[in-house]
């Protein structure tokens, strides 16, 4: 092969993937406004409330004025669409002593597939600061689930940098990130959403 079709292949190449680098980093900016419209929309009278309950196979649904029921091992907010379709589910699980808060937020597209996944785990005991470290994951994905973006900080109740390495992480409990809203109702064994 000569120089000049050598030349030609990698120019091609190395275009090619500007190409599809730039396609990814418009389709991530996409979905991270497609997340903030969802986040504007969160309130408690845009939320439908579940918790799971001890013994219980199936969620709970509380409706707006409604008590909790006594013992809880995690709640769900839900919220649906114009058209009646789950757009987000915010499960939070229950902390018996309150020294962690973890919530792990799924927002999914018109057609049920999961399109940004958000974890939040505030907690005490981390050895890093005086107070609460926040602890907060965003991963964005495209239609075949292939991550496109991620976001992480970690910092202390005042907003300032924690330094993972520093910090010892004793809430920090295992889980999945679902594919799509099916496959998240599969996991937790319901069909109340």
């Amino acid at each position: 092969m000569n120089n000049s079709l050598i030349f030609l292949f990698t120019a091609l190449l190395f275009a090619s993937a500007c190409a599809n680098k730039n396609r990814n980093n418009a389709e991530a900016v996409r979905l991270k406004h497609e997340k903030y419209q969802i986040d504007s929309l969160l309130s408690d009278s845009s939320l439908v409330l579940y918790v799971k309950t001890p013994g219980k196979s199936e969620l709970t649904q509380v409706k707006r004025g409604e008590r909790y029921p006594k013992q809880i091992e995690a709640s769900y907010n839900v919220l649906k669409n114009k058209d009646g379709k789950v757009v987000y589910i915010a499960e939070l699980p229950f902390s018996p002593k309150d020294d962690w808060f973890i919530a792990y937020r799924h927002y999914f597209d018109e057609n049920g597939r999961l399109f940004a996944f958000q974890r939040q785990n505030n907690f005490f005991k981390s050895e890093c600061t005086r107070g609460a470290a926040l602890e907060n994951l965003t991963l964005f994905y495209d239609t075949n689930f292939r991550m496109l973006d991620s976001v992480y900080t970690l910092t202390d109740s005042n907003k300032k940098k924690l330094e993972p390495g520093s910090c010892k992480f004793p809430f920090n409990f295992p889980y999945t990130v679902p594919r799509s809203l099916d496959d998240y109702q599969k996991m937790k064994k319901t069909k109340s959403f």
